[in-house]
This record gives C-alpha cells, sequence and structure tokens, in this order.
C-alpha cells in the first residue's frame, strides 16, 4: 500500500480519546498481521546475518509475497469495474511507468534509475506505516493538532533517515562532509526520538489513553529499519536488496491483510457482483484473490525477468511495482469515499 496513503478524516481539536483501544479488524488480527508480522522481517535478518542462502529468501520473498502484494492491487482496480470507471486515465499510468525504465537503461543511466526505484519503494513502505498509524488514530480518536504532527514527522524521520544515510554511506563515502553529515544525522534523530519519548511518558503519567497499536507499530518498525539499513551497508550499493526484502516482507504481508479485509467486505454485498464485476468473484474466497496474485505475477512480472534476465526488462517490470505506488496513494483516502470507509469499518 509497499508503501499506500491511508487518510481518514481526522479534524484537530481537544476532544479526549476513548478509554477502550479500537483496532482496525480486531486486537487479534492487527496484532498478529499488522504488528507481529514484523518477526518475519526480523527473522529474515537473522538468518541473512547467519549467511542463509540469500537466493532461497529472495525466492521467497519476490515470489511468493512482495511480487504478489503488488499485483494484489489490480483485484480492487483493474478488475473492479465500478473503480475502474472512478479512476479513469490513473489507470494508464502503468504504460508510460513501463517505458521509462527501459529508455533510461538505453540511455546509460540504469543506475539512476534503479536507485530511484528503490528510494520510491522505501517511501511508499513508508507511507503504508504512516497510513496504519492513521487509521489507528481515526479509530480511537486521537485528535490532538500537537501530536498528530509529532507522530507524522517522528514516524517519517524513523524510516526514511535510515535509507537516507545507507545512501551517504554506500555512494557518497568519498565526499569529505560525509562523515559529519552522518554523524550530525544521528545526533539529530536522537534528540527527536528522546523527545517523542518523553511526550509519550507525560502523556502517560497523566492520565491519559494511550494509543497502544500506535505505540507497538513505532516499537517494531523503528529498530527494524535502522537494523535493516545498517547491515545491508556493509554490501555496499547491492546490499539494498537485503534492506528490501527484509522490510518488504513486513510490509507486504500488512498489506495482503489488509487488502483481503477491504475486498471481503466490501464485495460480498448485495448487488456487488452487478456493481463490481471480477473483483467480486475474487473476493469470494481467499484462495482465489491469493492464486490470482501469485499467478499473475509470476506470468508477467517473475517468468520474464527468470526467462531472459536483461537490465532492460527488468527496469520495465518496474513499472508494475510504480503502477502500485501510484494508485496506492488514490485508493486509500477515506476523506470523502463513505464505500472505502465501510469496507475498512470506520
Amino acid at each position: 500500500m509497499s508503501a499506500s496513503v491511508l487518510t481518514p478524516v481526522l479534524t484537530p481539536g481537544s476532544s479526549s480519546p476513548p478509554a477502550t483501544t479500537h483496532w482496525i479488524i480486531s486486537k487479534r488480527d492487527d496484532l498478529i498481521w499488522f504488528v507481529g508480522s514484523s518477526a518475519v522481517s526480523y527473522l529474515a535478518l537473522i538468518l541473512l546475518s547467519l549467511g542463509f542462502p540469500l537466493t532461497l529468501i529472495y525466492f521467497v520473498w519476490f515470489v511468493g509475497v512482495d511480487g504478489p502484494h503488488v499485483i494484489a492491487t489490480v483485484t480492487r482496480t483493474y478488475f473492479d469495474k465500478s473503480e475502474r470507471a472512478r479512476l479513469g486515465w490513473m489507470l494508464w499510468v502503468l504504460i508510460p511507468f513501463m517505458l521509462v525504465g527501459p529508455a533510461m537503461v538505453a540511455i546509460g543511466q540504469g543506475s539512476l534509475f534503479f536507485l530511484f526505484a528503490i528510494c520510491w519503494q522505501h517511501f511508499h513502505i513508508a507511507k503504508q506505516h504512516m497510513g496504519f498509524m492513521m487509521l489507528w488514530k481515526a479509530k480511537n480518536k486521537e485528535r490532538d493538532a500537537q501530536e498528530m504532527k509529532l507522530d507524522k514527522w517522528f514516524l517519517l524521520t524513523s524510516t526514511i533517515l535510515p535509507l537516507a544515510l545507507f545512501v551517504v554511506k554506500t555512494r557518497l563515502a568519498w565526499w569529505r562532509f560525509s562523515g559529519p553529515l552522518e554523524v550530525g544525522s544521528e545526533v539529530a534523530y536522537g534528540v527527536i526520538a528522546s523527545a517523542y519519548v518523553i511526550f509519550q511518558l507525560r502523556k502517560w503519567r497523566a492520565g491519559k489513553p494511550m494509543n497502544s497499536p500506535k505505540l507497538l507499530l513505532l516499537a517494531v518498525l523503528i529498530p527494524l529499519q535502522w537494523l535493516a539499513f545498517g547491515y545491508a551497508a556493509s554490501f555496499g550499493p547491492d546490499g539494498i536488496l537485503r534492506a528490501g526484502i527484509m522490510l518488504g516482507l513486513f510490509h507486504s504481508l500488512q498489506y495482503h491483510r489488509l487488502l483481503w479485509f477491504h475486498n471481503k467486505n466490501r464485495y460480498q454485498t448485495p448487488g456487488a457482483r452487478e456493481k463490481h464485476g471480477l473483483a467480486v468473484v475474487l473476493a469470494k474466497d481467499f484462495g482465489y484473490y491469493f492464486l490470482a496474485a501469485v499467478g499473475l505475477h509470476a506470468i508477467i512480472a517473475a517468468a520474464p525477468q527468470v526467462l531472459y534476465p536483461a537490465q532492460w526488462l527488468i527496469a520495465t517490470v518496474w513499472g508494475f511495482a510504480f503502477m502500485h505506488y501510484f494508485l496506492d496513494s488514490k485508493i486509500w483516502r477515506v476523506r470523502g469515499d463513505k464505500e472505502l470507509a465501510a469496507a475498512l469499518h470506520i
């Protein structure tokens, strides 16, 4: 939603949040899929650190988890006739997205293209985590304007800064200011993190309700970001693949669960078949949904790269990921979309 923008209506105000914690799906589902699935990423980090073959972990990630989550977006866009009508021209962005990569490879700028692709991928992941945080804030009526800004900037800084420092360490190590920039950034982040922790402690000591799901997400996400990019940096620029696998596993599992929750709620209502078309068929059973995601990914993305692993073709396939990043920034906006809000139980 790899990265994704979930933006519920949150009006800053002074009303206090309820004492009862509210979850997106349920306490059990949220803890398992939106927080606990980070354990898979930590396991990948441990296995890679112990020398487990990268190829095997990459295969499982790319073919069985991450790739299908990218293609799964079509189950609620291209396969939904009402969404096709609403999105219109936006569905055609796939074509230029598939052309820009091979064009840059052709003019000798393949490295720049792949760096851009990776950066967009990780920004997308950061935005998805932001989306989950905002959903939990909406569910728990956490509307304090100061805390809203603090939450947003703390999460974005905690997810983007490790990537930025990875780029500095692996591509700008020759720059005379790279060392001071790293140290200065880490010190500044330490100050920001301390301020955030102090804010939450003061809130807790004042007896105000704490947003447990949000804090649990931050507790598992932030160490993962720093550990993943710190470990990946030891492999130079190519280490970005290792970071992508570790962070992408958590992100993709979150997305699969949220998308299935949405699809089941939206496409199993009376009259849905006539309104939404094929999307309803794929929402009848999780097996249909996942088989479609895995199968389409295998046919249009994985197989071509295996059969003909040319750089221009790999750059072309990135177009599907770009499509996913772009559409996710449009289709998860709850503001003004009552049907989406209902499907997410907001």
